[in-house]
């Protein structure tokens, strides 16, 4: 069993918090994971700046036989496309 109080829902470690006055209540904590910029479930690739191009998503669609599986959100006109 874990020293720290872990997240019910993601599993991750939890942060305790201050109350409105600056102090430790002791009592709550914050999951940063699925309250915070880490966990986001309308994750959106090109927020962080992770985003694949339409090229590199194209030649990695091709080295994988152009499965459906590696098509990274793009349409397989838009990666024909893309490599031309």
């Amino acid at each position: 069993m874990s020293r720290y109080a872990m997240c019910p829902v993601c599993g991750h470690r939890m942060r305790r918090d201050k109350d409105f006055s600056g102090y430790w209540d002791g009592e709550t904590y914050v999951c940063d994971y699925c309250n915070g910029d880490e966990y986001d479930d309308d994750y959106d690739d090109e927020e962080d700046g992770e985003s694949l191009s339409a090229y590199d998503a194209a030649l990695i669609w091709m080295s994988n036989g152009m499965d459906e599986d590696y098509t990274f959100g793009y349409t397989e006109d838009e990666l024909r496309d893309a490599l031309r």
